[in-house]
């Protein structure tokens, strides 16, 4: 039994955007238009952790509450002022906590420096755990790795092009490179940008493409990339070594598929390597050789991260 804690809001300001279509536009006094607010199809991740956290515990029949202190475990899915201040009203070895948590605003760097607070927090990949540990200097008893459940789609591929070329949080440069590349081999792709969609349309490009080129950021779980997985469409990935986002002195060793093996394709670091790497790639992606969809199943289902999940309070 498990009290959830979470609130819309934390994703809600990410859920509208400035329309500049005609039907969505007001005008000023000198008949100038001007862009309404309007609401943006798409999902975010910490909307994405809170449905999927749910589903996971209705389909492994846990009991579970949201924000009332109704039974003794507390899984406080978001921090921010909000949930700081349900947080001081909670026993702390009752509390794990995460994995929304962004430790360089003043309420992380509170979990961070005050580690006997709470009983674990959570990081959703490994190289997140050792970036609490090594740069945080977190012990690791209070450090779980969790990562949120991934639906299992009972899809028939539908092949229709080539390639689905995912982008997030690159260059233009190397975006570009990527382009290039599958227009000199001749493949047909589409290109889909991350928070530039709606899930539905999302998921038909993804089965409809022999396989993905991913270039996108680090990643701390990569829902987006385990849904396309789930599907069963293997991964080109032109990955990253290192999380840069905050400046060298928190330079740690990162990754854009932080959930991976063999199955789910192949991987390489610098557009020299790129070619060659593909030539592999695509000789083991005719002969039908990759399984992602296997993988999620047996790493990142609803069940199995139900079963993590429950052990966090162990």
């Amino acid at each position: 039994m498990i009290n959830l804690w979470y609130d819309e809001r934390y994703w809600n300001a990410t859920k509208y955007e400035r329309s500049i279509t005609k039907h969505d536009v007001d005008t000023d006094a000198d008949g100038n238009p001007i862009p309404r607010l309007v609401p943006n199809p798409r999902l975010t991740g910490p909307e994405k952790v809170v449905i999927n956290t749910i589903k996971l515990l209705e389909l492994a029949g846990v009991t579970y509450t949201v924000n009332e202190n109704k039974y003794r475990n507390n899984l406080m899915l978001q921090y921010d002022n909000r949930q700081a201040q349900n947080h001081a009203k909670l026993e702390a070895e009752s509390c794990v906590i995460g994995p929304q948590v962004w430790v360089f605003d003043h309420n992380g760097r509170y979990l961070a420096r005050n580690p006997d607070c709470y009983h674990k927090l959570i990081a959703p990949s490994k190289w997140v755990s050792d970036f609490f540990i090594k740069k945080w200097y977190l012990p690791p008893s209070v450090i779980g790795t969790w990562a949120v459940g991934i639906d299992e789609y009972d899809n028939k591929r539908d092949i229709q092009y080539d390639c689905l070329l995912y982008t997030k949080r690159r260059s233009a440069e190397e975006v570009q490179a990527a382009k290039d590349f599958l227009k000199k081999k001749k493949l047909t792709y589409k290109t889909i940008e991350y928070g530039l969609y709606n899930e539905e349309e999302f998921l038909e490009l993804a089965n409809q493409a022999k396989f993905c080129f991913l270039v996108n950021g680090t990643e701390s779980q990569g829902i987006a990339v385990q849904e396309i997985m789930s599907l069963g469409v293997p991964l080109f990935v032109w990955d990253l070594s290192e999380w840069h986002d905050m400046g060298e002195q928190w330079v740690v060793p990162a990754t854009s598929v932080p959930y991976w093996d063999d199955r789910c394709g192949e991987k390489f670091y610098t557009q020299k390597s790129m070619s060659r790497t593909f030539t592999k790639f695509n000789k083991k992606l005719k002969a039908g050789e990759y399984d992602p969809k296997s993988y999620v199943k047996e790493n990142l289902s609803h069940e199995v991260s139900a079963k993590n999940l429950l052990s966090l309070w162990d």
